[in-house]
């Protein structure tokens, strides 16, 4: 082979490799897991409340095994969908929250999210709080709700489509940074993808046993913001039931920071999907406000009349019968 040709092959070659891409190297840098979690309490910590228009498009498959497809995130399509959320100081109660999803003319055709229960005289009930979906399209419909301070007990129902799983994946609620005591968190390393891992630990309702509740990968890199890219979320089991994807993050410019300080972010393109159910949910987030007003009644657990109701407690110890 003369110079020439061994030339050719070696930039051939080196072309090619570069076409098929090569495998990332090992990042240099690491953080402890309270640096991690710091720095993920703090961004999170300067969003309390949220207001922001969604594009939402779902499919829910119920219990009988019926499937209802809605909405689109094109961007040919306008914002058909409005999340709301107000946090509270309790880690088991993180946030008071609904996304809204609407036809044009104002016309409501789902609700899903966590806060009071409206009694029919008008009143909310002093218990602890729901967490609750309904939906109505057309003649069809259904509602379901659940105590908030039995979520994740024995024998809990599953929601077509959970809220608080939700809550769980919008990367602006804190994390437990006291890591001497349930309710707390653990950080692992990933190198297929490069990620730190935390998992989050409580304790179940109805037993006290400490469960692993979902596991929240944030980037491993030396050049990328450390900020939350999948979330994966277990049942009792241990069996992977529900897997977010968070992309495209972006700052919320009416946030009140320090002077000099960075805005807070957030995901605005999430995408879950809960494979056992066959149900998926997709939102793209625009317009997203920290000082925006709206009235907290918003998250209310107030269903259309008529629409069957049930709750998910029902078979689960301390349940409501």
């Amino acid at each position: 082979m003369n110079r020439s040709t061994a030339a050719f092959l070696t930039f051939a070659l080196s072309g090619l490799a570069g076409l098929a891409g090569c495998a990332p190297s090992r990042p240099a840098g690491m953080v402890s897991r309270q640096e991690l979690v710091a720095e993920y309490n703090a961004n999170a910590g300067a969003i309390p409340r949220l207001w922001a228009r969604a594009k939402i498009e779902l499919r829910v498959t119920d219990d009988r095994g019926r499937t209802f497809r809605w909405g689109s995130v094109s961007p040919l399509t306008s914002p058909n969908g409005l999340l709301l959320l107000e946090k509270t100081d309790d880690l088991q109660a993180p946030a008071d929250f609904v996304l809204i999803g609407r036809e044009p003319g104002a016309i409501e055709l789902f609700r899903l999210g966590a806060g009071a229960m409206k009694l029919p005289e008008g009143k909310i009930d002093d218990w602890p709080g729901v967490y609750y979906l309904w939906y109505r399209f057309g003649d069809l419909g259904q509602a379901w709700w659940g105590l908030s301070s039995l979520a994740g007990s024995e024998g809990i129902k599953a929601i077509p489509i959970d809220p608080l799983q939700l809550l769980g994946v919008l990367s602006i609620t804190q994390l437990p940074d006291d890591f001497t005591q349930i309710p707390t968190v653990v950080l692992t390393m990933s190198e297929d993808p490069y990620a730190y891992v935390v998992t989050y630990l409580d304790r179940q309702p109805s037993t006290g046993r400490i469960v692993f509740r979902r596991e929240v990968l944030f980037r491993w890199s030396d050049t990328e913001p450390r900020r939350p890219f999948q979330v994966n979320l277990f049942d009792q089991a241990g069996r992977r039931v529900m897997t977010a994807e968070l992309r495209a993050y972006k700052p919320i410019s009416d946030a009140q920071v320090q002077p000099g300080a960075q805005l807070p972010t957030m995901p605005t393109d999430i995408r879950i999907t809960w494979p056992d159910r066959s149900s998926s949910l997709r939102l793209t987030l625009s317009e997203m406000s920290t000082r925006r007003q709206w009235d907290r009644s918003a998250t209310w657990f107030d269903p259309p009349p008529g629409l069957p109701s049930e709750s998910v407690d029902a078979q689960s110890a301390g349940g409501v019968h």
